[in-house]
């Protein structure tokens, strides 16, 4: 299996529609592909607006369709139907999944695909053709996924998975136990739980490997 990680900085953006969002949010994360069609991705966003910026602002975006707004109990997040090529070819490429969250931020823009290498360098040679991207990251991810799956039952190694790419583990928290749990729609007391379970696993996992 193969992981890469796409970034797009400000400047490789600046002459595409993408540049506009940066007038409007300083982040948006993208938490979910609801549902994936041709002509674009129903999907779950949670903005953080610039000052005096708002939803309405997200409307006049060509590529994105405001479908609608959640609760604050839900952090205010999105749906949206986006149509920007990127998304599309992202969604659309066969033997690949995007990871969650994806992130615009301060004009930037990352994503992080996972699927069979064939398939995964196909998607590279497409957005390289299409919008350059400023940065690759390649990673081999089955033999670090083996070795973790080794020590932990399937629930914690997806909890911890879930807990990374979210960035529970950055500094300052990009995410709260009580989100998480949220996203996989379990308890937070069971979340806890099994996260708890797995960054114990981890770290003897590691250790043994610096003996």
């Amino acid at each position: 299996m193969r992981e890469v990680t796409l970034r797009w900085e400000r400047e490789a953006l600046a002459s595409t529609s993408m540049a506009a969002l940066d007038e409007i949010v300083s982040r948006l994360s993208i938490l979910g592909n609801l549902h994936i069609s041709p002509d674009g991705v129903r999907q779950l966003i949670a903005p953080v607006y610039r000052e005096g910026k708002n939803v309405d602002d997200l409307k006049v975006i060509e590529f994105i369709e405001v479908k609608e707004v959640l609760s604050e109990r839900e952090q205010n997040a999105v749906v949206i139907f986006n149509t920007h090529p990127l998304v599309r070819m992202a969604t659309n490429t066969e033997d690949i999944h995007i990871l969650v969250p994806c992130a615009y931020e301060n004009g930037a823009f990352t994503i992080t695909v996972r699927g069979l290498p064939k398939a995964v360098a196909q998607f590279v040679r497409l957005t390289e053709a299409f919008i350059p991207p400023s940065h690759v990251k390649v990673q081999n991810i089955t033999e670090q996924v083996d070795g973790l799956a080794e020590v932990m039952t399937q629930r914690q190694l997806e909890c911890f998975a879930l807990a990374a790419k979210h960035g529970y583990f950055e500094e300052p928290k990009r995410i709260t136990v009580q989100g998480l749990a949220e996203v996989m729609g379990v308890a937070r007391s069971t979340y806890q739980e099994h996260l708890s379970s797995a960054e114990q696993a981890a770290l003897l996992w590691i250790a043994e490997r610096l003996d």
